[in-house]
């Protein structure tokens, strides 16, 4: 039995869909029989009496705040509620699954990869398997807002030059990553896996090729990351939401300058390019 949390959000659905009907989905509004309710703020023996309950053996964990923007936002709630769940767990006897981020890693600026990277940790000391995601590529997530950005409009905005390199992920990929995971032949790793073709396209491509599927002409305009960063804090003082992020900002323009592919090339995981 395999639970999945965030299974209402983009990736979370994604792995729960291709994982099968019979998975539990964990999220916060309940809407059918496979769905149990939880959040990061579900008390850990409360949790685990229903994963055992349920037989479960394996924890998907997907679910993130991806509208707190400071640290200390995140360490209060999603790295506090995924170290009650990893607890939780490890007390019902299921092995957790973390879906991490490609912007975690040492060194990392933005306050995101360095809350993951919190429970990266805690993952490993509770002998479980951490997945780094590259960029997704689907109808959710960044790069369904691009696209449907590509779609809508002729003027795109620009973080910068564009010259920032984006490690892709198609959807089959993940799914199959998640049910080797499952399988059990990532256990003996510990260590990160990252996921994604390991060849970059640079932001400006990637836009350019979306327009191009969309069959639109589109014009790139620049913009200043420090200018968008500075007025997303602003909006983000105001407590305003927008959709979008400042720390998302920092993560786009400080990237790990150079991704691990070993671990990935070494288990035979080959995810395809964009074609």
């Amino acid at each position: 039995m395999i639970a999945v949390t965030g299974a209402s959000g983009y990736v979370g659905g994604v792995i729960a869909a291709g994982l099968g009907p019979d998975v539990l989905r964990l999220v916060r509004r309940p809407a059918g029989l496979q769905d149990l309710a939880w959040s990061f703020a579900t008390p850990t023996d409360v949790l685990a009496a229903e994963l055992r309950a349920r037989g479960v053996t394996h924890v998907v964990h997907t679910a993130w705040d991806m509208q707190a923007s400071k640290l200390a936002e995140l360490e209060a709630g999603c790295v506090a509620g995924s170290l009650r769940l990893i607890e939780a767990a490890t007390a019902a006897g299921a092995r957790v699954i973390f879906i991490s981020t490609i912007s975690a890693f040492a060194g990392a600026r933005s306050a995101y990869g360095q809350a993951k990277l919190q429970v990266e940790q805690a993952v490993f000391d509770a002998g479980g398997v951490v997945l780094r995601l590259g960029l997704v590529m689907g109808a959710g997530g960044m790069f369904g807002s691009l696209r449907k950005s590509v779609a809508k409009g002729k003027i795109v905005p620009m973080i910068g030059n564009g010259k920032e390199p984006q490690f892709l992920l198609p959807e089959a990929s993940l799914v199959e990553a998640v049910q080797a995971a499952l399988a059990g032949r990532f256990d003996a790793e510990h260590a990160p896996i990252t996921l994604a073709n390991p060849t970059p396209v640079p932001f400006r491509e990637m836009v350019q090729r979306l327009a191009l599927e969309a069959g639109r002409k589109i014009v790139l305009v620049p913009v200043p990351w420090q200018l968008l960063y500075a007025a997303f804090r602003t909006a983000e003082g105001l407590g305003l939401k927008l959709g979008f992020k400042s720390d998302s900002i920092v993560s786009f323009i400080y990237q790990n300058p150079a991704p691990d592919f070993a671990v990935q090339a070494r288990l035979g995981i080959e995810p395809p390019g964009w074609d």
